[in-house]
């Protein structure tokens, strides 16, 4: 199948967002009353998010569930910009993002409508989790600010999506009103329904842009690597994932180039120098103009 879906990543959001993981970081730290307590440098953040909600529970009195709160109303103060509207205007139907907000759907139509269309509501994980507005659906991968619960942060949450991942992949009963085949029977019996974002990685060629994909993102790197194994092994797989990045970055993320070529992911460099807004218009236009 050659439609195009397109995965993007904070990465879009900064370009006229003073919006950043650092300063999310800062903001919790001292929301949580523990500045000059924690230190935030060379720890992967799902662990550093757990250290902060221990350390509000523990010591502060704050649950978990106001700490995603308040970065749910960060989140949303987020603006689209031009990046937002060129992928409103883009050809692809299927978006996946691992951004909380909603400021693509914004961008797609006014008075957007961003309530969830999952066949499964789900409140912790989103493999179903997604929004429909002018034939173009938004998938919310790592959950939404609307259902702070959903938003995708520490390690006890990632631990789990990576088992639910696993488990949808396998097949099986996921939750007492719905279960699936596995994705080697539905290769089988060509029966992919697409209630879930993940059976694109297996159908359909993926252009990742604005992600990292930093190693702490266990889940989405299981996923590379099962589809790799199985495509050399027995899956019919002939989709395409493409990784797009800017090439002056090329020395820094050398290392994870390596690795996501072992995936069978394609990188793909665009020459912009520092100028990030081109970089990512560049890309839309490449990817589905």
């Amino acid at each position: 199948m050659n439609e195009k879906v397109i995965l993007v990543g904070n990465g879009i959001n900064r370009i006229n967002n003073s919006f950043s993981w650092s300063d999310l970081i800062d903001n919790l730290i001292s929301f949580i009353g523990a500045e000059g307590q924690i230190n935030k440098d060379n720890k992967p953040f799902p662990l550093l998010y757990e250290e902060i909600v221990i350390e509000a529970m523990k010591n502060r009195g704050i649950e978990e569930k106001e700490v995603k709160k308040f970065i749910a109303t960060e989140t949303s103060k987020l603006h689209q910009n031009s990046i937002h509207e060129e992928l409103a205007k883009s050809n692809a139907s299927n978006i996946l993002t691992a951004n909380y907000d909603f400021t693509l759907e914004n961008a797609i139509k006014k008075s957007a409508e961003t309530s969830d269309k999952g066949k499964i509501k789900q409140t912790t994980y989103s493999l179903f989790r997604h929004t429909e507005n002018d034939n173009k659906k938004i998938w919310h991968i790592h959950g939404d600010s609307r259902i702070s619960t959903s938003i995708m942060l520490g390690y006890e949450q990632y631990s789990g999506y990576l088992q639910k991942l696993r488990e949808y992949v396998l097949g099986g009963k996921l939750y007492k009103s719905y279960s699936t085949d596995s994705i080697k029977a539905k290769f089988e019996n060509n029966s992919f329904e697409y209630d879930s974002w993940i059976e694109f990685f297996f159908t359909h060629d993926i252009h990742i842009i604005g992600l990292t994909l930093d190693f702490v993102e266990m889940h989405l790197w299981w996923l590379l690597t099962y589809r790799a194994r199985r495509k050399h092994k027995s899956f019919p797989i002939n989709n395409k994932i493409f990784f797009y990045y800017n090439s002056e970055s090329h020395k820094e993320i050398k290392h994870r180039l390596e690795l996501l070529k072992s995936c069978d992911v394609v990188p793909f460099s665009i020459n912009t120098k520092k100028d990030y807004e081109k970089f990512y218009l560049n890309a839309i236009k490449k990817i589905a103009p």
